[in-house]
């Protein structure tokens, strides 16, 4: 369980970092990772489709999820990608005590809410 909740801390906190890069114009070279940011929604894209294909489930419904979660993926893949590259180039900027504990805060609220939404989804679906 540690594992997990660590791990989905992490992407988010470079997460939360690429929106502020993004946003910024912290980092040099996006439309030079984005073919690859693209080539990672398309693998969750098929990744989803054979994972939530299943014969109980009709193709609508199969097909929304797996639009939802591509995009998720697409966001997080960017996010992530971007976060990473400016705490390579500024890490100066990057691992200051006051601002890298902010990021990893709302990274861990984060996974936590992530957790929960998908632990208790189905009671929101009907």
């Amino acid at each position: 369980m540690l594992g997990p909740i660590l791990g989905s801390t992490l992407v988010l906190t470079a997460s939360f970092l690429g929106a502020l890069s993004l946003t910024m114009g912290g980092v040099e070279g996006f439309s030079a990772r984005f073919p690859y940011y693209v080539v990672l929604m398309a693998i969750g894209f098929v990744s989803a489709l054979f994972v939530l294909e299943r014969p109980r489930i009709e193709g609508s419904q199969v097909l929304m999820a797996t639009i939802g979660v591509t995009v998720t993926v697409f966001v997080v893949v960017t996010l992530t990608g971007e976060g990473l590259a400016y705490a390579v180039s500024n890490p100066g900027a990057v691992f200051q005590p006051d601002f890298i504990l902010y990021l990893l805060a709302a990274g861990l609220i984060g996974s936590g809410l992530a957790y929960w939404t998908i632990t208790h989804w189905r009671e929101f679906t009907g």
